[in-house]
């Protein structure tokens, strides 16, 4: 599992304030490797079919899984449809984007439920099947390969959202946006499975793209 590093803890700070995000000043553990990376196009240049930039993806669908809501949930019913909505890598650090809508026929429309009811934990991981090589989000303090405390500190303060099971809640026909910032593979073009979740699907074979 490779450890998030302190230079690119800085350029996914930078990188998410341009998606709207807070920006976080803390260091995080990690080793000291810094993540090589390949250049892109820049979003926008050059001509025909170029890809928008990463803060116009709210509409945008690269995949999408409907499934029936994990069995064990506090009888939330219904189904999960889970988009992906964007993987892009800019200056060394892979941004994941996503949306998840909740559809429960039986239940109000006002009914709402944690990602905690609905059977889910937030727990982003990228795995590069052509390199081998799997991340985790960039996070401020603890570290993803220590014991359980560490490991616990470091996904309670990883930059993603949401990170709350029991207080982020979802209300029935709506729709949650979520996003991930991890290290970014050192090899440009491999073959990523991306999990947003535990009880969500995988979502198999995409390939990052490549920003400024």
């Amino acid at each position: 599992m490779r450890l998030p590093t302190r230079p690119a803890l800085r350029r996914a700070l930078v990188a998410l304030v341009a998606v709207g995000a807070v920006a976080l000043t803390s260091a995080c553990t990690g080793d000291a490797d810094e993540p090589t990376t390949t250049s892109g196009q820049p979003a926008g240049s050059g001509e025909g079919g170029q890809v928008p930039p990463v803060d116009d993806v709210a509409t945008q669908v690269i995949a999408e899984q409907t499934v029936d809501t994990p069995v064990g949930a506090d009888s939330a019913g219904g189904e999960l449809t889970l988009t992906l909505r964007d993987v892009r890598v800019d200056a060394g650090v892979l941004t994941v984007r996503w949306a998840l809508r909740w559809d429960a026929p039986d239940r109000d429309d006002d009914d709402s439920m944690s990602l905690y009811d609905l059977g889910l934990a937030p727990a982003p991981l990228v795995t590069d099947t052509t390199h081998l090589q799997a991340f985790r989000p960039l996070c401020v303090k603890g570290d993803w390969n220590g014991g359980a405390p560490e490991r616990m500190e470091c996904q309670d303060t990883m930059l993603a959202s949401p990170v709350d099971r029991v207080g982020t809640k979802l209300r029935n026909h709506s729709t949650l946006e979520g996003w991930a910032a991890l290290p970014a593979p050192e090899n440009a073009g491999g073959s990523l499975d991306v999990l947003v979740a535990e009880g969500l699907p995988v979502f198999t074979g995409v390939t990052a793209r490549q920003g400024a």
